[in-house]
């Protein structure tokens, strides 16, 4: 049994570093006004919308990372990406949130918007429209699954896409979709057949963002990271046609369930990497602040605490590479994925929670990263199935 990283990928960590101190650290320089305790007063406009000047950065950030071979490295090589394995893009998303506040995850991860194995199944003509270009950088995407009054129960979905003459129209409404508002096309999924509940007759279609009947709707305002852009997509009598239809008609819900699987996994992986963040920085000071002539490290109260924030920082990131070990050998590991994603998001919750005590009133600052972690946390509890979800799937693999 062999416990040591995979040698491709702490190559592709050192690869990674080497593009981020070329690439993307200058940027951070030049635009440090949106990495700042302010930034989200330079990324949104008046009405919540980031401003020019953030999106041509981060249409710079996509390209660059698109030219070097990470924006998209998961995909296969047939379609330009680097066929990084689960276990591999785990690992690298670890690696990406253990680093100070930055661009360098939405360099590889496109914050929603990137790459995605589902558009594997686009046809030739797709794959020149979407796929290709989504690959170079040049477009972005959004997964339009989410509802107002459907998320963990997406098989209940209300959106419907119903035949007319040659044309598909869809009706229904979408929300908390991350990369929304500038998605240059979006991957919608409705219901074209079947009952409400039932996983079969849900379909996914590639809509353009200019397409008459489909507009944004309100932009959500979320606790922490707010750069993600989700927003409500609105479709009004919007007319698509079979040569808009991604994959097979009815096979949508199983598209999006392959993508959920993977994205969960890269969610308890960064979790990791975020709550190992956390306890390196609260370590740190916890051994340079004294208080009544000792080191705050030398009082049990505050080194206890992180001993077993540490402990499970270990624990877990065992747990996920075994899920994405057991995913790389084509076998079922819904059970340890769940069990994954859950245990990583509570990790970097009490993570954060106790650098925060650790550092007492600077960890409340926004000069510090860490309240921003406090914040952006306590999503990761919701995004890509809740807690309860997991706890689902886990009893349910449990009894089979």
């Amino acid at each position: 049994m062999d416990f040591d990283e995979p040698a491709a990928a702490t190559s592709l960590k050192e690869e990674l570093s080497t593009f981020i101190e070329r690439e993307i650290e200058p940027l951070e320089e030049e635009h440090a006004q949106f990495l700042g305790p302010d930034a989200e007063r330079y990324i949104f406009d008046e009405n919540f919308e980031q401003v020019p000047e953030y999106l041509d950065l981060k249409e710079t950030i996509r390209k660059r990372a698109a030219e070097a071979g990470f924006w998209g490295m998961s995909m296969p090589e047939s379609v330009g990406g680097r066929g990084v394995d689960t276990l591999t893009a785990a690992i690298v998303s670890e690696f990406l949130e253990n680093r100070s506040p930055g661009f360098h995850t939405y360099a590889v991860q496109g914050a929603g918007g990137g790459p995605t194995p589902i558009l594997l199944a686009c046809d030739d003509n797709q794959r020149a429209e979407y796929l290709d270009p989504l690959m170079a950088g040049e477009k972005t995407t959004c997964f339009a699954l989410t509802e107002p009054d459907h998320g963990s129960d997406a098989n209940f979905l209300e959106t419907t896409a119903e035949k007319d003459g040659d044309e598909w129209v869809i009706e229904g409404e979408k929300s908390w979709i991350s990369n929304g508002p500038y998605a240059d096309f979006a991957m919608v999924f409705a219901r074209t057949s079947g009952a409400p509940g039932e996983v079969g007759g849900i379909s996914c279609f590639l809509v353009d963002a200019d397409t008459p009947g489909f507009e944004v709707g309100d932009i959500h305002r979320p606790m922490g990271h707010a750069w993600v852009a989700p927003s409500k997509l609105r479709f009004d009598d919007c007319r698509v046609t079979d040569d808009d239809l991604l994959g097979e008609e009815g096979a949508g819900f199983y598209q999006a369930m392959d993508w959920i699987g993977n994205a969960r996994l890269n969610v308890a992986a960064g979790c990791v990497g975020s709550a190992q963040f956390l306890v390196e920085k609260a370590l740190d000071y916890a051994e340079r602040r004294e208080t009544f002539g000792k080191p705050l490290v030398e009082r049990q109260g505050i080194s206890f605490p992180l001993a077993e924030v540490a402990t499970d920082v270990e624990r877990t990131r065992q747990l996920y590479r075994f899920a994405a070990w057991k995913t790389d050998e084509g076998r079922d590991a819904r059970k340890e994925i769940a069990m994954a994603k859950l245990s990583a998001a509570n990790l970097e919750n009490r993570a954060a929670d106790v650098a925060m005590q650790v550092h007492g009133g600077s960890g409340y600052s926004r000069r510090e990263p860490i309240e921003e972690r406090y914040r952006t946390s306590r999503g990761k509890r919701l995004t890509e199935g809740t807690d309860e979800m997991q706890k689902q799937t886990i009893v349910r693999e449990l009894r089979d």
